[in-house]
Protein backbone atom coordinates (compact mmCIF):
# COMPACT_ATOMS: atom_id res chain seq x y z
CA UNK A 1 0.00 0.00 0.00
CA UNK A 2 0.85 3.20 -0.66
CA UNK A 3 1.66 6.43 1.05
CA UNK A 4 -1.40 7.69 -1.02
CA UNK A 5 -3.92 4.69 -0.69
CA UNK A 6 -2.91 5.35 3.37
CA UNK A 7 -4.14 9.03 3.56
CA UNK A 8 -7.41 9.17 5.57
CA UNK A 9 -10.20 10.71 3.35
CA UNK A 10 -11.20 14.30 3.92
CA UNK A 11 -13.23 15.08 7.14
CA UNK A 12 -16.94 16.80 6.56
CA UNK A 13 -14.74 20.23 7.39
CA UNK A 14 -12.42 19.92 5.01
CA UNK A 15 -14.60 18.96 1.95
CA UNK A 16 -16.69 21.94 3.30
CA UNK A 17 -13.33 24.61 3.24
CA UNK A 18 -12.88 23.30 -0.17
CA UNK A 19 -16.17 23.78 -1.45
CA UNK A 20 -16.39 27.36 0.17
CA UNK A 21 -12.92 28.32 -1.42
CA UNK A 22 -14.44 27.25 -4.58
CA UNK A 23 -17.16 28.97 -4.63
CA UNK A 24 -15.42 32.14 -3.20
CA UNK A 25 -12.94 32.20 -5.96
CA UNK A 26 -15.44 31.74 -8.91
CA UNK A 27 -17.65 34.46 -6.91
CA UNK A 28 -14.66 36.62 -6.78
CA UNK A 29 -14.41 36.26 -10.96
CA UNK A 30 -17.72 36.99 -11.19
CA UNK A 31 -18.26 33.44 -12.54
CA UNK A 32 -22.07 33.89 -10.82
CA UNK A 33 -23.06 30.89 -12.83
CA UNK A 34 -20.10 28.43 -11.85
CA UNK A 35 -20.80 29.75 -8.56
CA UNK A 36 -24.23 29.00 -8.31
CA UNK A 37 -24.10 25.58 -9.84
CA UNK A 38 -20.62 24.57 -6.74
CA UNK A 39 -22.87 26.13 -4.48
CA UNK A 40 -25.79 23.84 -5.34
CA UNK A 41 -23.75 20.26 -5.59
CA UNK A 42 -21.62 20.98 -2.53
CA UNK A 43 -24.74 21.95 -0.59
CA UNK A 44 -27.56 20.65 -2.49
CA UNK A 45 -29.01 17.47 -1.34
CA UNK A 46 -28.44 19.06 2.76
CA UNK A 47 -30.37 22.28 1.37
CA UNK A 48 -32.96 19.83 -0.04
CA UNK A 49 -33.35 17.19 2.66
CA UNK A 50 -33.59 20.96 4.99
CA UNK A 51 -36.33 21.77 3.17
CA UNK A 52 -38.15 18.27 2.83
CA UNK A 53 -38.63 17.74 6.24
CA UNK A 54 -40.50 21.05 6.78
CA UNK A 55 -43.06 19.85 4.75
CA UNK A 56 -43.77 16.29 5.74
CA UNK A 57 -41.59 14.67 2.50
CA UNK A 58 -43.85 16.24 0.49
CA UNK A 59 -41.85 16.31 -2.75
CA UNK A 60 -44.11 18.58 -4.55
CA UNK A 61 -43.99 21.48 -2.04
CA UNK A 62 -39.93 20.67 -1.19
CA UNK A 63 -39.58 21.11 -5.53
CA UNK A 64 -41.55 24.48 -5.25
CA UNK A 65 -39.73 25.29 -2.25
CA UNK A 66 -36.43 24.63 -3.61
CA UNK A 67 -37.10 26.09 -6.72
CA UNK A 68 -37.67 29.30 -5.16
CA UNK A 69 -34.22 29.03 -3.09
CA UNK A 70 -32.60 28.18 -6.50
CA UNK A 71 -33.79 31.73 -7.54
CA UNK A 72 -33.41 33.36 -4.41
CA UNK A 73 -29.68 31.76 -4.87
CA UNK A 74 -29.05 33.39 -8.39
CA UNK A 75 -30.55 36.73 -7.68
CA UNK A 76 -28.49 37.05 -4.35
CA UNK A 77 -25.21 36.08 -5.11
CA UNK A 78 -23.77 39.05 -6.79
CA UNK A 79 -24.87 41.29 -3.91
CA UNK A 80 -23.72 38.68 -0.80
CA UNK A 81 -21.22 40.07 1.32
CA UNK A 82 -19.40 37.24 2.99
CA UNK A 83 -19.83 37.48 6.55
CA UNK A 84 -21.03 34.01 6.90
CA UNK A 85 -20.09 31.24 4.69
CA UNK A 86 -21.96 30.38 1.54
CA UNK A 87 -23.47 27.02 3.22
CA UNK A 88 -25.08 28.90 6.63
CA UNK A 89 -26.44 31.88 3.97
CA UNK A 90 -27.91 29.10 1.79
CA UNK A 91 -29.89 27.88 4.63
CA UNK A 92 -30.96 31.37 5.46
CA UNK A 93 -32.09 31.51 2.39
CA UNK A 94 -34.28 28.37 2.38
CA UNK A 95 -35.73 28.78 5.56
CA UNK A 96 -37.13 32.00 4.19
CA UNK A 97 -38.39 30.25 1.07
CA UNK A 98 -40.36 27.86 3.37
CA UNK A 99 -41.53 30.87 5.41
CA UNK A 100 -42.85 32.53 1.76
CA UNK A 101 -44.31 29.59 0.93
CA UNK A 102 -45.99 28.60 4.29
CA UNK A 103 -47.46 32.43 4.79
CA UNK A 104 -48.85 32.61 0.75
CA UNK A 105 -52.64 31.67 0.33
CA UNK A 106 -51.53 30.33 -3.28
CA UNK A 107 -48.29 27.87 -1.26
CA UNK A 108 -46.23 29.92 -4.34
CA UNK A 109 -44.62 33.06 -4.36
CA UNK A 110 -44.69 34.77 -7.75
CA UNK A 111 -41.64 34.38 -10.00
CA UNK A 112 -39.12 37.23 -10.40
CA UNK A 113 -36.78 35.66 -13.08
CA UNK A 114 -37.37 33.42 -15.98
CA UNK A 115 -37.29 30.28 -16.33
CA UNK A 116 -34.44 30.43 -18.92
CA UNK A 117 -32.71 32.42 -16.80
CA UNK A 118 -31.80 29.88 -13.94
CA UNK A 119 -32.03 27.04 -16.37
CA UNK A 120 -28.20 26.25 -16.20
CA UNK A 121 -29.37 25.01 -12.88
CA UNK A 122 -31.48 22.54 -13.67
CA UNK A 123 -28.98 19.74 -13.73
CA UNK A 124 -27.89 20.53 -10.30
CA UNK A 125 -30.86 20.60 -9.05
CA UNK A 126 -31.58 17.40 -10.46
CA UNK A 127 -28.57 16.00 -9.05
CA UNK A 128 -30.02 17.41 -5.65
CA UNK A 129 -33.27 15.94 -5.75
CA UNK A 130 -32.37 12.61 -6.74
CA UNK A 131 -29.06 12.30 -4.22
CA UNK A 132 -31.98 13.38 -1.67
CA UNK A 133 -34.21 10.78 -2.69
CA UNK A 134 -31.20 8.38 -2.56
CA UNK A 135 -30.26 9.20 0.90
CA UNK A 136 -33.70 9.07 2.38
CA UNK A 137 -34.03 6.05 1.08
CA UNK A 138 -31.38 5.13 3.44
CA UNK A 139 -31.26 6.68 6.23
CA UNK A 140 -32.52 5.11 9.74
CA UNK A 141 -34.74 6.91 11.39
CA UNK A 142 -35.02 6.57 14.99
CA UNK A 143 -38.00 7.28 17.42
CA UNK A 144 -36.25 10.18 19.15
CA UNK A 145 -36.27 11.81 15.52
CA UNK A 146 -39.92 11.20 15.60
CA UNK A 147 -40.10 13.28 18.64
CA UNK A 148 -38.91 16.53 16.88
CA UNK A 149 -42.14 16.29 14.99
CA UNK A 150 -43.20 17.86 18.09
CA UNK A 151 -41.28 20.90 18.53
CA UNK A 152 -41.88 23.80 16.80
CA UNK A 153 -40.80 24.57 13.42
CA UNK A 154 -37.99 27.03 14.78
CA UNK A 155 -36.86 24.69 17.09
CA UNK A 156 -36.68 21.63 14.52
CA UNK A 157 -34.50 24.40 12.81
CA UNK A 158 -32.40 24.88 15.39
CA UNK A 159 -32.06 21.66 15.76
CA UNK A 160 -30.92 20.48 12.14
CA UNK A 161 -28.61 23.73 11.93
CA UNK A 162 -26.34 23.08 14.90
CA UNK A 163 -27.00 18.92 15.40
CA UNK A 164 -27.55 17.60 11.99
CA UNK A 165 -25.68 20.36 9.71
CA UNK A 166 -22.85 20.94 12.33
CA UNK A 167 -22.55 24.97 12.30
CA UNK A 168 -21.46 26.98 13.87
CA UNK A 169 -23.66 28.56 16.60
CA UNK A 170 -22.35 32.06 14.73
CA UNK A 171 -23.95 30.36 11.44
CA UNK A 172 -26.80 29.04 12.88
CA UNK A 173 -27.21 33.20 14.28
CA UNK A 174 -26.75 34.05 10.24
CA UNK A 175 -28.84 31.32 8.98
CA UNK A 176 -32.18 32.08 11.95
CA UNK A 177 -31.86 35.92 11.41
CA UNK A 178 -35.46 37.02 9.86
CA UNK A 179 -35.18 38.16 6.33
CA UNK A 180 -33.73 41.10 5.14
CA UNK A 181 -32.45 41.77 8.61
CA UNK A 182 -28.74 43.14 8.32
CA UNK A 183 -27.55 42.52 11.70
CA UNK A 184 -24.88 43.82 13.30
CA UNK A 185 -22.07 42.27 15.35
CA UNK A 186 -24.01 43.23 18.63
CA UNK A 187 -27.25 41.91 17.01
CA UNK A 188 -25.53 38.65 15.98
CA UNK A 189 -24.10 38.25 19.87
CA UNK A 190 -27.29 38.23 21.33
CA UNK A 191 -29.30 36.33 19.10
CA UNK A 192 -26.50 33.82 19.53
CA UNK A 193 -26.41 33.88 23.43
CA UNK A 194 -30.54 33.28 23.18
CA UNK A 195 -30.28 30.61 20.42
CA UNK A 196 -27.75 28.40 22.64
CA UNK A 197 -29.79 29.11 25.62
CA UNK A 198 -33.08 27.84 23.36
CA UNK A 199 -30.78 24.81 22.16
CA UNK A 200 -30.22 23.70 25.94
CA UNK A 201 -34.18 24.09 26.46
CA UNK A 202 -35.37 22.33 23.36
CA UNK A 203 -33.08 19.11 24.60
CA UNK A 204 -34.03 19.27 27.95
CA UNK A 205 -37.88 19.25 26.00
CA UNK A 206 -36.65 16.43 24.03
CA UNK A 207 -35.68 14.21 27.17
CA UNK A 208 -38.37 14.55 28.85
CA UNK A 209 -40.57 13.16 25.81
CA UNK A 210 -38.31 10.54 25.56
CA UNK A 211 -38.52 9.76 28.71
CA UNK A 212 -42.68 9.79 28.80
CA UNK A 213 -42.48 7.30 25.79
CA UNK A 214 -39.91 4.95 27.42
CA UNK A 215 -37.09 5.91 25.32
CA UNK A 216 -34.40 6.58 28.27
Amino acid sequence: MNAREEEPPPSADERTSSAEQAIHAAWQEGDFKSAATLVLDAYGRELYSFILAQFRHSWDQADDVFSSFKEDLWRGLPGFLWRCSARAWCYRLARNAAHRYRRSPQNRRARHVSLEEVGFLDEAVDRARTSTQAHLRSEVKGEIQKLREELTQADRDLLALRIDRALSWREVAHAMLPADEQADEERLRRLEAALRQRFVEVKAKLKQLAKKRGLL
